[in-house]
């Protein structure tokens, strides 16, 4: 994968990174298009594939987190890595383990040290299944 962008990507610093597999390329495409997020380059392989895409949407033109969770079917992973730190955009650089659709863990590089779940997911991360269910952590059952 060390040689698949063979040219510039001019006028697109701004990007995501997303590495995965159990889903086809064609697929984690369109659901990117469908966020209004435009794919720049591809790499597929035996086992992962990685998408760099706009962290912009052409269409709203705000930078918002897309919602990995919904490009991601029951028995895919995704790997997200969120390249460009910005305050204003309300979001830094960051990590992002998705399977089945859950987020799995969550770290931001600004402060790698407070492990994912511990207020450290995306703010508009969708929570597991039966996760809204279960009684939040310390609370007790009755």
């Amino acid at each position: 994968m060390m040689d698949w962008i063979r040219r510039p990507l001019p006028h697109h610093e701004e990007t995501n990174v997303v590495f995965f597999r159990g889903m086809s390329l064609e697929a984690l495409v369109r659901g990117l298009l469908g966020a209004d997020r435009m794919p720049l380059a591809y790499s597929t392989g035996p086992g992962w594939g990685a998408v760099m895409h706009d962290m912009l949407s052409w269409e709203s033109g705000e930078y918002g987190l897309v919602d990995y969770g919904t490009l991601c079917p029951p028995g895919a992973e995704l790997v997200v890595i969120v390249t460009e730190p910005c305050i204003a955009k309300a979001h830094g650089p960051s990590f992002a383990y998705y399977r089945d659709g859950d987020l799995i863990t969550h770290f931001s590089f600004e402060s790698p040290s407070q492990p994912g779940g511990q207020g450290a997911r995306p703010a508009d991360a969708r929570p597991h299944r039966g996760e809204a269910d279960r009684p939040a952590r310390g609370a007790r059952r009755r």
